[in-house]
């Protein structure tokens, strides 16, 4: 309790007028233009859980951006198992079992790992790291050779189109949610580059509702990774004590 109280009390001037301004535009988005969320609306569960993960993107980012481990539990609760609740009534199977197998686990996951590396100064953040440029390169060949794989496999299905395109966006997405969960700075970059996909997807789509969400969300990634980095070099004898 004291380290929640503690995190309601860090929130700066700007992060509390980012995700009012947020969440405010978004509500309106959602009251005066409805038909531009979802291309099916008839169902008043799918548009309010789609409303309620939509909010809380900016929120769990933000929170990542504290380094507080609360943002994988507003993940979980606010954004996975609303998203299910739309894949499933949709029929989206696939995003379903993704979801399923990979993001509610990683959650899990993150919140083991984070738990046990608390700053010594303020326990309501998590101490943050950064790769090396050998493990850098080593990410980019991971991608790449996932991008290449899984866009292969893709291609085998029947009326499949942007086999590549989608590979590339699941690979960086996955790698977001691995170096998020292993405390890296780099997780950033990822995040940055799956934002911009979704922001592709969407307009195609229509689903033009979620572009506030995403715009908002670029200027808070360039936010999170300056603040990440600056915490890092400011605190570089505990991260090399931690490994």
């Amino acid at each position: 309790m004291h380290k929640f109280k503690a995190f309601l009390k860090s929130f700066t001037t700007y992060q509390k007028w980012y995700l009012i301004t947020v969440f405010t535009l978004t509500l309106a988005f959602v009251i005066f233009f409805p038909e531009m969320m979802l291309d099916d609306t008839s169902s008043i569960l799918v548009v309010i859980c789609s409303v309620i993960a939509t909010l809380a993107n900016p929120l769990c980012e933000m929170m990542i951006t504290k380094q507080s481990i609360y943002n994988f539990w507003v993940d979980f609760l606010l954004i996975e198992v609303p998203s299910l609740i739309v894949y499933i009534s949709l029929g989206w199977y696939t995003l379903c079992f993704v979801t399923m197998l990979f993001w509610v686990p990683i959650d899990f996951i993150s919140i083991w790992n984070w738990r046990k590396h608390p700053d010594r100064q303020k326990e309501e953040l998590t101490v943050v790291k950064t790769l090396t440029p050998k493990q850098d390169v080593l990410i980019i060949l991971g991608i790449a050779a996932f991008t290449l794989i899984v866009g292969n496999l893709i291609q085998l299905l029947p009326g499949a189109s942007d086999s590549y395109l989608d590979a590339l966006a699941a690979a960086c997405g996955m790698s977001n949610g691995i170096l998020l969960a292993m405390r890296y700075k780099e997780q950033w970059f990822a995040w940055l580059v799956t934002l911009i996909f979704y922001i592709i997807l969407d307009i195609r789509g229509g689903a033009y509702i979620m572009l506030i969400k995403e715009f908002a969300m670029l200027v808070n990634t360039c936010y999170g990774f300056w603040k990440w980095k600056t915490y890092i070099n400011t605190h570089r004898e505990q991260i090399a004590e931690e490994g």
